[in-house]
């Protein structure tokens, strides 16, 4: 029996599989290709959309379908085969509202399957799709497909806003307060979390990465399951592991003593995760 044949790692994409430039180094791709041929099953499990992923999907070595939308969507780009979609319920406008009276200074980002959609003109974000290539629309009226995330960034035109250096600490400390804000008027009818420090995203009530690994580690049939990530929107990810990762230099907002620690994310922090694996199995 191959050494990782009951194995299914879900890792999260940006600065956990990537460096901090957005490149897969090199050692991850050979760690996954190692850990594929030695019996396991490997999926990305990201807050990135159907859209925003395409065009990194081809990156990275994977033989599961892809968790997005923070667990809200399982999508198989191999076979163009949507696994299922949990959509925001229709309290979603009820927030936008709340959003826009309260901090209308901030953008407000509506993710469908197909298209993403954008009050433009604030900030880095706009630029951000483009550099995706995701298909947008500078709109967020008649949006006619369901809609998967509600995102609220701020309107500071930024290079990296996934970099703690490049978010001033009052800035970081404000959104902190807007996701608590917009949390507690949710309630359980979303799922509300940061991917950074100024991001944040809004799934339906019951979704996380969490979750939505476990299932479809099930799904696949294997029964241990590993966790990567750096980020706030990975911790319900992390504590669902039976074996948890998270780059030296992930997003301060991830604390804890339920992941082990890696190398940070330009050195291969996916490559030192399974060759810790051999040892821990």
């Amino acid at each position: 029996m191959a050494k990782f044949s009951n194995v299914f790692f879900a890792s999260d994409f940006d600065q956990t599989l990537t460096d901090r430039n957005g490149l897969v180094p090199r050692k991850n791709i050979e760690a996954i290709e190692y850990f594929i041929s030695q019996g396991g099953i490997f999926c990305v499990a990201s807050g990135r959309s159907v859209p925003m992923f395409r065009s990194r999907f081809p990156q990275v070595p994977t033989n599961a379908p892809s968790i997005l939308y923070n667990g809200a969507a399982c999508y198989d780009y191999r076979t163009e085969r949507q696994h299922y979609a949990c959509p925001l319920s229709a309290f979603a406008p009820k927030l936008r509202q709340k959003i826009e009276a309260d901090y209308p200074d901030v953008t407000i980002e509506i993710q469908g399957l197909q298209y993403h959609y954008i009050s433009a003109g604030k900030g880095w974000r706009e630029d951000f799709l483009r550099s995706q290539q995701v298909p947008y629309r500078c709109s967020l009226e008649d949006i006619s497909e369901p809609w998967m995330k509600l995102v609220v960034t701020d309107g500071a035109p930024r290079r990296n806003p996934k970099d703690p250096k490049d978010v001033p600490p009052e800035d970081a400390a404000r959104f902190a307060a807007i996701c608590a804000d917009l949390a507690a008027f949710c309630g359980d009818k979303c799922y509300v979390t940061r991917s950074m420090p100024t991001v944040i995203e809004i799934c339906a009530g019951g979704i996380s990465k969490g979750a939505a690994a476990r299932r479809l580690a099930q799904d696949m049939g294997r029964s241990i399951l590993v966790c990567a990530g750096d980020a706030p929107n990975d911790e319900t990810m992390l504590r669902e592991a039976d074996f948890a990762f998270s780059p030296a230099d992930r997003d301060p907002g991830l604390r804890g003593d339920f992941f082990r620690e890696a190398v940070p994310c330009n050195e291969g922090a996916i490559a030192y995760a399974i060759e810790q694996l051999e040892t821990l199995l």
